[in-house]
């Protein structure tokens, strides 16, 4: 698979994951979280598809960077459901913290979703950043390989 086909890909799935995410917790907001005043059907619809647009963007565009940026280092399945999780809270958030917090729903979202790639980072296996290594880690096998043989050649064997 060639490195464009990876990134699309990659931006496909957090564009999806991060719609999904969206739309949930539109539909959560709207079912646990009962507004002042009533809202019917076509409301319901515009909040689950403003929410899905904004976690789709959200995924695509953050997603893909995030993924082939600063975390390449996360496995991949980890990254999306995680981001995908922080996204879904931070939208779910913003039902709850009054008409301020409803404005700015994707402030929210877009602090849930660093949140979930932090979570992400912290969370996966880590790699040495240090490695100690020794002076002859440096030297190829073959040079090391063929400066043996010419050192039992020179002095032949007892």
């Amino acid at each position: 698979m060639t490195r464009s086909k990876v990134v699309a890909l990659v931006g496909v799935l957090s564009a999806i994951g991060g719609a999904v995410a969206g739309a949930v917790s539109a539909l959560i907001a709207v079912t646990f979280l009962t507004p002042s005043a009533p809202l019917s059907a076509g409301q319901i619809a515009l909040t689950v598809v403003e929410n899905g647009a904004v976690g789709g963007v959200a995924g695509l565009v953050l997603g893909t960077i995030v993924a082939f940026g600063a975390l390449r280092r996360v496995p991949l399945g980890k990254l999306i459901l995680s981001t995908n999780l922080g996204l879904a809270a931070g939208l779910t958030a913003s039902w709850l913290g009054g008409p301020w917090a409803y404005h700015n729903f994707g402030l929210l979202g877009f602090i849930g979703f660093s949140a979930g790639a932090i979570v992400a980072r912290a969370f996966s296996r880590r790699t040495p950043l240090v490695s100690s290594s020794l002076a002859t880690d440096s030297i190829p096998a073959s040079t090391s390989d063929a400066a043996d043989r010419v050192a039992r050649k020179a002095r032949p064997e007892q």
